[in-house]
């Protein structure tokens, strides 16, 4: 052959090999930072600092225990990489290629994780991606399933955070966390934080039976505790843009043949933070966390399923934190399910807004205190097409609702309660004249306990015959409520299995109720009710119309109670058309005659 041709034939293969080379370069960028919710309220990442390129990575084959420093990787985007590290560009970003589908990077604080180049895939990540991995002697990298996903969560979200965001699937599987081999306690282990605008989302959140050998021991994805005062998730300060969905979150739940196990201080979601002050000058800085969305999600074995707090809690220094006013807002919860939790939510920071929806919350009393949704301080809530309670009215049945101390505004839609102590509970000391609790188009046969001065506005609920009692204070507005069922069918009867004949609120001060005709007969007889204002009535700009043909044979009957009326009482004013003018009514002419008649001492007088 031709030296020449041969001298060709070699540069083509040199060229293609090298080609080859450049096309098979993966980028990885990322940032340096810590990424941890902690008691202390604060915000979760801090970035570590540029001083000493403390920022600065080195990085590492993956799957060999941080032995082998990776070979063959360049600098991009303005990056460095010299003396075995990868060194920040000007905005503090670190940029490398690389031939591996994934490399270990070491911070300078000593945590290292698993890295992936960033491709058309890049927002949407497999938590399974992120177990450990070995590297073979062949090249190939074999992942390992661990006993506990406490790392390969904290390592999944470290990623996902470096790119202010993503969706991290949570494929089918059962997840223990916060052990160090998914049997022994780790003494160490510190909540899963959820940082800015991450979704995490499972395979689907039907309620597993754990202590059952059978098939329906699994839920799809289910992430659990084996210890008491553990928490699978918390949320910090300066976090936003949080969705949690189509999972199941377990507490402390015994297995197949375990004793009962203690969930005491376990939390399936703990929002932590505080409305930080300078001690000194007084500067506010809120550390706000918004918008965020729990769907689809089944609560189960926890003492708390949802806990909103403050640092500090109850030893607050109001010189250092504006106390109970952390900032948590925008919340959803939508179709979940919270069962066998000692409360399912607990709400305490006055700062914050809630909408509940389309939820269930089972619980019993004896898992004290066995509540639904339990409202220590909050701004807002809506309660919407949400239903709470127990097993039975005896040993199964739940606790309260909604225990309520002090709210700015709750709103109740399309819900209801059943087998339960109570369906509200509210505290008087934090019920105030600006509290207004509002229930509409929803059922409550389960005792409601007002207490305090805050205003009780009802609108086409159903209650039955003793459900509500009210302070004196409270102040009640009521359109379309009905009291008991249709006396056809069933009688109206109290707790105690008592007949009841007026069924109504049972105290507080009516400021007006629209009435109910009378219906039934013999035992099932429901009386009539008026249509009642409770305070001054003041008409502007009209005039008040009487009905212009009512007859003296007519108020005849209402005194006697006719029609299936109360009887008239004193006080009572009416336009009778042919009623004889003069001192104590009689029967006129109508047309010539016609008064207005007024009930005094049992008579009606037209004078």
């Amino acid at each position: 052959m031709h030296s020449s041709f041969k001298f060709a034939i070699l540069f083509a293969l040199i060229f293609i090999a090298s080609v080859g080379i450049a096309v098979a370069q993966n980028k990885f960028e990322g940032y340096s930072f810590t990424l941890e919710a902690d008691i202390s309220g604060t915000c979760p990442i801090t970035y570590l600092p540029s001083t000493g390129a403390k920022n600065a990575i080195e990085v590492y084959i993956a799957g060999t225990d941080l032995r082998q420093k990776a070979p063959n990787i360049s600098p991009c985007d303005g990056s460095d990489v010299r003396d075995g590290k990868t060194y920040t560009n000007g905005i503090g970003r670190w940029c490398f290629q690389g031939p591996e589908p994934m490399y270990e990077v070491k911070l300078t604080n000593g945590a290292s994780y698993l890295w992936y180049p960033t491709n058309e895939n890049t927002g949407f990540y497999n938590l399974k991606d992120f177990r450990p991995v070995r590297r073979t002697q062949l090249g190939k990298y074999e992942f390992q399933e661990p006993k506990d996903y406490t790392s390969t969560f904290r390592n999944a979200i470290q990623y996902i955070s470096s790119r202010q965001g993503g969706t991290l699937r949570v494929p089918d599987g059962d997840y223990v966390v916060g052990t160090l081999d998914g049997v022994r306690r780790d003494p160490n282990y510190q909540a899963i934080t959820l940082t800015s605008g991450l979704n995490i989302i499972g395979a689907g959140s039907n309620a597993s039976v754990a202590n059952s050998n059978l098939p329906w021991r699994f839920s799809p994805t289910r992430i659990r505790l084996r210890y008491p005062n553990q928490t699978i998730f918390r949320i910090g300060g300066c976090t936003n843009q949080v969705t949690v969905k189509d999972l199941e979150l377990m507490g402390n739940s015994s297995l197949m043949a375990e004793a009962k196990r203690d969930s005491t201080g376990t939390y399936g979601v703990e929002a932590l933070g505080k409305w930080a002050k300078n001690s000194r000058t007084g500067q506010e800085s809120p550390n706000s966390s918004q918008v965020f969305k729990f769907e689809n999600i089944t609560f189960q074995d926890f003492d708390k399923g949802i806990y909103v707090h403050n640092a500090n809690d109850e030893n607050c220094k109001a010189n250092e934190q504006v106390c109970k006013s952390w900032h948590f807002d925008y919340i959803k919860v939508d179709h979940g399910f919270f069962v066998n939790n000692k409360t399912g939510i607990w709400i305490d920071t006055y700062n914050t807004d809630w909408t509940i929806a389309n939820t269930v919350f089972s619980y019993i009393a004896t898992n004290g205190p066995g509540d639904g949704i339990r409202v220590k301080a909050a701004g807002s809530m809506l309660v919407q097409q949400t239903f709470g309670g127990g097993y039975d009215y005896a040993s199964a049945i739940g606790g309260t609702f909604l225990n309520v101390d002090t709210i700015g505004s709750l709103t109740v839609i399309n819900s209801g309660s059943e087998r339960g102590k109570r369906t509200l509970y509210t505290n008087p000391a934090g019920m105030i004249t600006n509290v207004n609790l509002i229930m509409i188009g929803s059922v409550f046969g389960d005792p409601i306990e007002l207490h305090g001065s805050a205003n009780f506005i009802s609108t086409g609920n159903w209650f039955g015959a003793d459900t509500i009692k009210a302070d004196p204070g409270v102040s009640i507005t009521s359109t379309g409520d009905r009291f008991c069922y249709d006396s056809r069918i069933f009688a109206c009867k109290d707790t105690s299995g008592q007949i009841v004949r007026r069924p109504n609120f049972q105290g507080g001060r009516m400021m007006f109720q629209t009435g109910r005709m009378p219906e039934g007969s013999g035992d099932t007889r429901i009386d009539g009710k008026p249509n009642r204002f409770g305070y001054n009535v003041e008409l502007t700009d009209g005039l008040f119309q009487y009905d212009p043909n009512i007859t003296f044979s007519d108020i005849q009957k209402w005194a006697r109670g006719g029609d299936g009326r109360p009887p008239v009482s004193d006080g009572a004013f009416v336009y009778c058309k042919d009623c004889r003018r003069g001192g104590e009514c009689s029967q006129g002419r109508a047309g010539s005659d016609g008064a207005f008649a007024k009930r005094i001492n049992n008579r009606w007088m037209c004078d």
